[in-house]
């Protein structure tokens, strides 16, 4: 009669041994999946082959207020692309006051156009006034 109750109690302690390892190994490899998640995005926003375009991109109809493309020609920097705005060629290194924003009306909408080498890195960018 003494088997029974004590058999019955080292089962029912295993199982509670074997439920706590499983728990504790989801819990694990949880952890380890959001750890290797996080990783993987830290990593992408280290990498520097990876860069960020010079505006957002571009939403609605495809087009660019004379503001947005006058804050972009203020921000060119040595090794960026050329931009061509209405036939008007800029390029790095530019000196702030070569820049003449009377020719670039601000309310103004303009259409872009890239050009790109064989591996993908920008060359020019050429905008043209949209009616």
């Amino acid at each position: 009669m003494d088997y029974a109750p004590r058999t019955m109690m080292e089962m029912s302690v295993a199982f509670l041994a074997f439920l706590l390892a499983a728990g504790t190994g989801l819990l694990l490899f949880q952890n380890g999946a959001s750890l290797n998640s996080w990783a993987y995005v830290s990593g992408q926003a280290q990498d520097r082959s990876l860069h960020q375009i010079v505006s957002p991109l571009l939403a609605g109809d495809g087009t660019m207020r004379g503001t947005e493309v006058l804050h972009m020609l203020a921000r060119l920097e040595e090794g960026d692309a050329e931009m061509i705005v209405d036939g008007v060629r800029y390029a790095a290194p530019l000196e702030r006051e070569q820049l003449r924003a009377t020719g670039i009306p601000l309310l103004a909408k303009y259409l872009p156009d890239y050009e790109r080498d064989a591996d993908g890195r920008l060359l020019r960018m050429m905008l043209r006034r949209v009616p």
